[in-house]
């Protein structure tokens, strides 16, 4: 993963701030941080930055990196609630 500094540098180094993406695209100044941290994943938000930076979204943020999606079934929940009844 691209280190957050270098993306914002390499925004910068374009001419756009995070404060003045943020504005851009209607969102909170905070959210942007977020994007570029990897803490928050918006697919509008790193799809701009990469169209800014000229670097494509799995170079500043690996697929390796994401975090995975635990989600439970239906199936899982309903076993889960009769094996705690029982």
């Amino acid at each position: 993963q691209m280190h957050p500094e270098r993306i914002k540098a390499e925004l910068r180094m374009k001419g756009v701030t995070p404060t003045a993406l943020a504005d851009e695209l209607g969102v909170a100044n905070s959210t942007v941080s977020q994007v570029i941290s990897g803490r928050s994943v918006s697919a509008r938000i790193r799809a701009r930055i990469a169209q800014i930076t000229g670097y494509s979204v799995d170079v500043l943020w690996p697929k390796a990196n994401a975090r995975p999606v635990l989600r439970r079934t239906r199936a899982a929940v309903a076993a889960a609630r009769a094996g705690a009844s029982a």
